[in-house]
């Protein structure tokens, strides 16, 4: 027969096991919606609407995109990428309603607000550029009905400025 001791030692170590199986099921639990709404946080943070990348690279080789609009406005996405080694953040987002009867209208109407009144031609694609003493510049324009706005952190020539515009697809 079985010691009071013996038999409480025994219970002892059974409630300890059934503890430690509570907690790593719990944990796991945790970390199993953790994880579920990383994802679900993940791609709710990415654009719902056709988006436009430099030819040839992939928004993975752009660091990722990053919604830049507050989450209870109109989505607007940027990325980062380099222009003549100087950085570029190009922020994309559908064409606002109040743009779509008058995009070329409304386009240079922003422009302006932004000091952006050098007008350039991208093949078609009509571009504001601004420019700012400091070097920094500001493009605005609309293609496949986006709103564009890019920003440099120092001046780049037009030529350049054109290229890479050419080459949003």
């Amino acid at each position: 027969m079985a010691t009071v001791r013996q038999q409480y030692s025994a219970n002892k170590k059974i409630l300890i096991i059934i503890g430690i199986f509570l907690v790593a099921l719990t944990f796991g639990g945790i970390m199993s919606i953790t994880t579920e709404l990383s994802h679900q946080n993940k791609s709710a943070q990415l654009p719902q609407y056709e988006t436009l990348l430099p030819r040839n690279k992939s928004i993975t080789e752009l660091g990722g995109w990053n919604r830049v609009s507050p989450p209870d406005k109109s989505p607007v996405f940027s990325y980062t990428d380099k222009i003549e080694n100087i950085f570029i953040s190009v922020s994309e987002q559908p064409l606002p309603d109040a743009f779509k009867s008058e995009p070329e209208l409304q386009t240079s109407k922003l422009a302006e607000s932004y000091n952006a009144i050098t007008k350039l031609d991208a093949n078609g694609t009509t571009v504001y550029l601004g420019n700012s003493a400091a070097g920094p510049q500001s493009i605005i324009f609309t293609k496949n009905n986006l709103l564009i706005l890019i920003k440099s952190q120092n001046k780049i020539n037009e030529k350049a400025w054109i290229s890479y515009i050419q080459a949003l697809r």
